[in-house]
C-alpha cells in the first residue's frame, strides 16, 4: 500500500531545545533577504554569496576547533559534493541575483514555496505518491508565487530576476530531499562543515576583486555580510541539520512558514519596507496551499 508523503500530523512531543533551534533558525533565516538587500548596495549578487560562506567556513572552522571533526570518507565526497552545490553554491547564487529585482519581503515569501517543490522533487526521486488533491494544492501554490511577485513589481511585467527566486527555491528544495536520502553518517556539526566548505569551493571563481569591493564597501554594507555570514550561513545551517536529524522532512519544512513574518517585521524595524496587500495576499495562498497539503487525508 502506498504511503502518502503528506499525511496528517501526529501531535508528538519533542525537547524544548528542538524548538529552540528551529526558531533561531527561522530568526536567522528571516534575516537573510534583509542582510542580502542591504549588502547588494555595495556588492555583486556572486561577491555577497563568497563573502558570506568564507566568513561561515571560518566560524565553522573555530567551532570544530573547539569540538572536533569526523573525517572525511573518500567515499561520500560525491554526495557531500552535490548538497554543498545545491545548498551553497546554486541556491545563494541565484536567490542574490533574483534579489536585484525582488524586494527583500517578496523573496522571502516567494521562498515559502520550498515545500511544494520539496513534494514534487520527493515524488520523481523518492517515488512518493502524489494524490489529485496535492496537485490541486501545488497548483495554487504557485497562483500564489504570481500573485506576490504581480504585486512586488505592480503594472511592470514580470522579469528573468523573480524566476531566479523560485530556482533557489528549487535548489534547496532539491537539497532537503537529497540530504535525506544519502543519510551520510556524520554528525550535524562535521556534515555542515563538509557541505559548507564544499559548496564554498566553486564560489572562489568570483574572488577576483573581491578585495577591492571590500575596501569599497559601506560599514553597512560589511556588516551585512558579517551578519549573513555568522548567522545565516553557519550558524542556521547547523541548527536545521539537527532539526533534519529529528524530524520528518515535510514536518521540519512546515516550521519555516514563519520565515516571512520574521522577515516582514525586520524589513519594517530595519528598512522601513513593508508588503503590499496583493504580496499579503500572495503569501497567504502560498501558506494556506501548504497548509491543506499537510492535512490531506488518504
Amino acid at each position: 500500500m502506498a504511503i502518502s508523503l503528506y499525511s496528517p500530523l501526529r501531535v508528538q512531543k519533542y525537547p524544548v531545545k528542538l524548538y529552540a533551534c528551529i526558531a533561531l533558525t527561522v530568526l536567522c533565516w528571516g534575516y537573510s533577504p534583509i542582510g542580502v538587500h542591504s549588502a547588494l548596495m555595495a556588492y555583486r549578487p556572486e561577491q555577497i554569496a563568497l563573502l558570506r560562506f568564507i566568513l561561515a567556513s571560518l566560524f565553522l572552522l573555530v567551532l570544530v576547533a573547539k569540538k572536533g571533526i569526523q573525517p572525511l570518507k573518500i567515499k561520500d565526497l560525491p554526495a557531500l559534493g552535490i548538497l554543498g552545490i545545491f545548498s551553497v553554491t546554486l541556491h545563494h547564487l541565484l536567490i542574490n541575483a533574483g534579489q536585484q529585482y525582488v524586494s527583500a519581503v517578496a523573496s522571502s515569501i516567494l521562498s515559502q514555496s520550498i515545500p511544494l517543490f520539496t513534494l514534487l522533487i520527493s515524488a520523481f526521486v523518492l517515488k512518493q505518491r502524489i494524490q489529485l488533491k496535492q496537485w490541486g494544492c501545488i497548483l495554487l501554490g504557485l497562483v500564489g508565487a504570481v500573485l506576490v511577485i504581480t504585486a512586488d513589481r505592480g503594472v511592470e511585467p514580470p522579469s528573468l530576476y523573480s524566476l531566479f527566486i523560485v530556482l533557489a527555491a528549487v535548489a534547496w528544495a532539491i537539497y532537503f530531499n537529497l540530504y535525506k536520502k544519502f543519510a551520510l553518517n556524520y554528525d550535524v556539526l562535521s556534515m555542515m562543515c563538509y557541505v559548507i566548505w564544499l559548496g564554498t569551493l566553486p564560489l572562489l571563481l568570483f574572488s577576483p576583486h573581491l578585495p577591492q569591493a571590500v575596501m569599497a564597501a559601506s560599514w553597512q554594507a560589511n556588516l551585512s555580510i558579517v551578519l549573513l555570514g555568522i548567522f545565516p550561513s553557519a550558524l542556521a545551517h547547523v541548527l536545521w541539520g539537527s532539526v533534519l536529524k529529528t524530524l520528518p522532512l515535510t514536518q521540519a519544512s512546515s516550521f519555516l512558514y514563519c520565515t516571512p513574518l520574521v522577515a516582514i517585521a525586520l524589513g519594517l524595524i530595519m528598512t522601513g519596507e513593508s508588503p503590499s496587500l496583493g504580496m499579503l495576499i500572495g503569501g497567504i495562498v502560498i501558506i494556506l496551499s501548504l497548509i491543506i497539503m499537510n492535512y490531506i487525508k488518504n
